[in-house]
Formats: structure tokens, sequence, C-alpha cells
């Protein structure tokens, strides 16, 4: 069994949650566009930082990958662990990792509890269980992206240890250190740069 990493933004998402975070703030503050500037030269993932301060995610409301959904949920039943490792900041990251949840429905013969509901004698019981086993995410000090996030990853599972979901050139890094390259919502430059690479195109941009 191989460790599944999915990226987040444009790959298990169809947007991007820095873009998403700096508008939201930026409008229910006009005012933080004079000091952006000076979070960014602190570097990303203190910008990061900030903007999760002063702007909270609707997680229910992002644009989910339905198609990356399923494909998660394919690996996860052959028994596979799936991380989300993104440069997103980790409140974000844990917040979407906690709202999405798989339904496991089990069977039993006897009545054990009172949440159940009977057919033909036998007591279902539907369990929702979390789609994603860890996170990894950026923080204040560390912006988990392209190199650095290809750095973790060998650190963890080893070169070659883990298959690798994303969708951009920055993922290069990434995806020459993984077993599998799994490419959404890809380019045809995307495409050509990982020629030489074990790759499964999921989905090109149109």
């Amino acid at each position: 069994m191989t460790p599944l990493i999915v990226d987040l933004d444009h790959t298990l998402i169809n947007t991007d949650l820095l873009y998403e975070s700096s508008m939201g703030a930026l409008k229910k503050n006009p005012l933080l566009i004079f000091i952006y500037p000076f979070w960014f030269l602190c570097g990303k993932g203190y910008l990061k930082e900030q903007l999760t301060k002063r702007f909270s995610i609707d997680v229910s409301a992002l644009p989910y990958n339905q198609s990356v959904i399923n494909y998660i949920k394919k690996r996860k039943k052959q028994g596979d662990k799936i991380i989300l490792a993104t440069a997103s900041h980790k409140l974000y990251a844990f917040a979407i990792s906690n709202y999405l949840k798989t339904e496991k429905i089990q069977t039993k013969n006897k009545q054990q509890d009172f949440d159940f509901f009977t057919r033909n004698n036998q007591q279902i019981t539907v369990k929702k269980i979390d789609l994603f086993d860890d996170v990894m995410a950026s923080n204040k000090n560390f912006n988990l992206s392209s190199h650095n996030k290809a750095k973790k990853l060998i650190k963890r599972f080893g070169d070659k240890g883990f298959d690798y979901m994303g969708d951009h050139i920055r993922d290069l890094p990434v995806w020459e250190a993984s077993n599998l390259s799994i490419l959404v919502n890809v380019s045809n430059k995307v495409i050509n740069k990982t020629k030489h690479l074990n790759a499964l195109v999921l989905s090109k941009k149109n």
C-alpha cells in the first residue's frame, strides 16, 4: 500500500485559498491593502497566518473537485493512507479535513443501540469517517510548497515512497520524488514537463 498525498488548491478544490482569504480580508477591511505588502515581505507563511486571523473560510461553500474525491475514496477502500498536504494555512486545511467525511455502512444481526434502522432483521448503521488520515500544511514560519513540500514528504515517506496528486508546475519537485504522479486540472505544458515520470492524468484544463 502506497500513501496518497493530495494537494488542496486547484486540486481538491477548484479555487485558491490564498486568493479567497486575501479578497475576503480586503473586502472586510480595505485599509489592509497598505499592510499587505509588509506581510508578504515577511514570508508567505506569515502572510497566510495574518489572513486567517482576519477571515474565516466557509468550508461548506468551497467548490470541491468531485472526481478527486472519488479517486481518494477509491484509494481509501484499497487501504491506502490519505494525506492532505497543502501550502494553505493549517487552520484552513484542518477545517476542510474535518468537514470532509465519507460514509461507512455497517450491518449487524443484533440490536445493540438506538442509532439504527432495521431492514430484513439486520441492523444497519452509518458511520462518518475521515476522508484524510493526516494533514500537512503551512504555518507562520514555514510555507509547505514545491521543494519544501518535496523535502518534507521524502523525509516522512522516503523517495518514491508515496503517490502525489497536484495541479501546478510548482509541484514538479514533489512529482519527481513520488512513485506515481497524479495530474489534476493540468495544462499541456505541465503534461509535457512530466512525460519522464510515471504519471496519471486525472483531468486537463479546458
